[in-house]
């Protein structure tokens, strides 16, 4: 199962061509919702090589943040895309664990019936409440009497992000007034949810940028969860594309790893979210823990961290036609292509930002 999300960006397209731009990797990512249409500075031929580069002047930059709300018992994801302060689109879910006897019909995130489910708690399973949309405003509208969907909400934060500088969403997020200020949006988190946004868009400023020489309007950003590396974790891909090209991309795993070790789990990873996981084990980003997880690697011979890694094929795809990237994920070792990628499921990374962009 994979959870894809896409949002268009409306507008007409002019002539686009990407570069990359140097930049320090953030151990969050994020996404993006609907943007004002706005023209980016021109940039150079279009290229999915990275080297050093000069910083690029309105450059589209993607970043993700994982934030905690006042209800302990999940969390929040968000991706965002950013020209300099502005948001141009962002995206938002959140992750929690329901009772495997409360229906059939509710989803669990990939690799749930594999190792990585074997780490929830006796009679739960992880979801992301966008894929399980229909039953959790069900229990919205009998437990609070809520009459929009949850996913809807989510939408309506997002188009209210889109186009508002990171000071701007903070600044509607501290108001007090939140939820009255978002047209369509009815939860109380709202400005939890504002303030998850612009975490994720100023984690994106620390990111690798691409100048776009088109219109912002004609971009879609795609977000999916996918199995891009064995049953243990699951991936979270997120890529931004014109519809040939692939713009931007970015990518990480959640694991369950040992809580006796120096690890950050994802946040309420200490209460009500953490309940629901086996003893001695805790929800963890691979980005955040990059450190961490790149020494566990080392000791199978590895030299380049998994933030690191993650990094390089990305680096790599953005600029890349879509069918370019499937070619070389249908290679025979397409690692050897991607200069500092070391990842022997480099081609199962691959194929989750296109699965994501295919959407």
């Amino acid at each position: 199962m994979k959870r894809i999300l896409s949002i268009a960006l409306a507008g007409a397209l002019c002539a686009s061509a990407l570069v990359a731009c140097g930049g320090s990797s953030s151990s969050t990512a994020a996404s993006s919702a609907p943007a004002a249409s706005s023209e980016a500075a021109s940039s150079q031929a279009a290229s999915s090589e990275v080297a050093e580069a000069a910083p690029v002047e309105n450059g589209l930059q993607i970043g993700q943040s994982y934030t905690a709300t006042s209800d302990y018992d999940y969390f929040t994801y968000a991706v965002a895309v950013v020209q300099g302060d502005t948001i141009v689109a962002a995206y938002l879910d959140d992750f929690q664990f329901f009772d495997t006897a409360d229906g059939a019909d509710i989803v669990g995130v990939p690799n749930s019936d594999a190792d990585f489910g074997a780490d929830y708690a006796e009679g739960k399973v992880l979801t992301s409440k966008r894929e399980n949309a229909a039953y959790y405003s069900e229990q919205m509208a009998a437990l609070a009497g809520s009459t929009v969907a949850i996913d809807a909400n989510f939408d309506a934060i997002q188009a209210y992000a889109a186009g508002k500088t990171i000071d701007e969403l903070t600044a509607t997020a501290d108001s007090g007034n939140a939820v009255d200020a978002v047209s369509g949006a009815t939860l109380t988190e709202t400005a939890v949810y504002l303030n998850a946004i612009a975490e994720a868009a100023r984690n994106a400023q620390q990111n690798q940028a691409v100048a776009y020489d088109g219109d912002l309007g004609q971009l879609t950003l795609h977000v999916g969860y996918g199995a891009a590396h064995g049953t243990k974790c699951f991936t979270l891909a997120s890529a931004l594309t014109d519809g040939e090209r692939i713009v931007l991309s970015y990518l990480d795993d959640l694991q369950f790893m040992s809580s006796a070790d120096d690890v950050t789990g994802v946040p309420n990873s200490d209460d009500g979210f953490g309940a629901n996981v086996a003893e001695g084990k805790v929800l963890a980003s691979k980005r955040v823990n990059s450190d961490y997880y790149s020494a566990n690697m080392a000791k199978a011979g590895s030299t380049v961290a998994i933030a690191d890694n993650f990094d390089a094929i990305q680096n790599h795809l953005n600029g890349m036609t879509l069918a370019d990237a499937e070619a070389l994920a249908a290679e025979e070792s397409p690692v050897d292509a991607i200069s500092g990628a070391t990842l022997a499921d480099t081609a199962g990374y691959i194929n989750a930002v296109l699965e994501a962009a295919a959407e």
